[in-house]
């Protein structure tokens, strides 16, 4: 399968791959530029909203689709998409000016996990937080390489998640009520020479889609066996992020980055930080 051009555009990093159900909007960041980015598949229109910090995740709300919860370089944000409001919700203190966040995600209950990494030295020196709905928080991992992508199983009580600098994905035993996890091992190893996985998205029947940053594609993974199922290529090397959308929820959006590439690289590559989608 190959993905195609669905709007070109140059972000540094595309992340934070977001459909959301009722509104028909898909919506991804330019993490290094502060923008976030909202696309309207029936007008094919792009809405840019330029933020005073670094963006790195979006957490829809459950209520208002109009308000998310955006990922700042230190703290938490709510924005309204329509007014531009911005309130701050959380600081996490413990982020110095070396580190920043990464991916974040809801899990079904409605708790915020959240990835934070150092900016240069990614040798165990990244962690994960959990932040309950009061916005109180805890580290519940320490010692991450690149903390990344998440996704959780349709029962609830299996979390899956992506350390980059460790090249696999972790299986957790996953505790709604109390927000705890238990970890049960790697369920995916993936080779070196298939990139490192990013962010991710899980389907219906469990597999996971993952975003192969070095990767020139979307992997599909089952976590059960740790096999591959499948490819979705993409015609630039850093794939970022991905996320499951339209109306029968088969588009799978996908983001990808140009960060770190040569000047070489970039015209061999000249779609890298555009956004493209598959038709599942």
């Amino acid at each position: 399968m190959q993905a195609t051009l669905l709007y070109r555009c140059e972000n540094e990093t595309g992340e934070a791959a977001t459909w959301l159900p009722r509104s028909g909007v898909f919506l991804w960041v330019d993490i290094e530029n502060g923008r976030l980015h909202e696309y309207h598949p029936k007008t094919n229109r792009v809405i840019n909203h330029p933020f005073p910090d670094m963006v790195t995740a979006i957490i829809p709300s459950t209520n208002d689709e109009e308000e998310i919860v955006v990922a700042l370089k230190n703290k938490l944000v709510s924005y309204h998409l329509k007014s531009g409001l911005m309130k701050e919700l959380v600081t996490l203190p413990g982020i110095a000016t070396e580190f920043r966040t990464n991916d974040g995600k809801a899990s079904p209950e409605g708790r915020i996990w959240l990835g934070v990494m150092h900016l240069a030295n990614h040798q165990e020196t990244g962690s994960l937080y959990c932040i309950e709905k009061d916005f109180s928080y805890r580290k519940v991992l320490s010692n991450q390489c690149i903390p990344n992508g998440m996704a959780w199983n349709q029962a609830g009580d299996r979390m899956y998640y992506a350390d980059s600098g460790r090249g696999c994905i972790y299986q957790f035993g996953y505790d709604a009520q109390h927000g705890t996890i238990q970890e049960q091992g790697i369920a995916v190893q993936v080779p070196a020479e298939y990139g490192v996985p990013d962010g991710m998205a899980i389907d219906g029947d469990g597999l996971l889609w993952v975003a192969h940053w070095g990767g020139f594609g979307v992997y599909v993974w089952n976590p059960v066996t740790g096999k591959l199922i499948d490819k979705i290529e993409v015609p630039v090397p850093l794939v970022a992020s991905c996320a499951f959308g339209g109306e029968k929820m088969d588009d799978l959006y996908i983001t990808t980055a140009r960060t770190g590439l040569s000047d070489q690289e970039k015209e061999r590559f000249p779609l890298s930080g555009s956004l493209f989608s598959l038709k599942i």
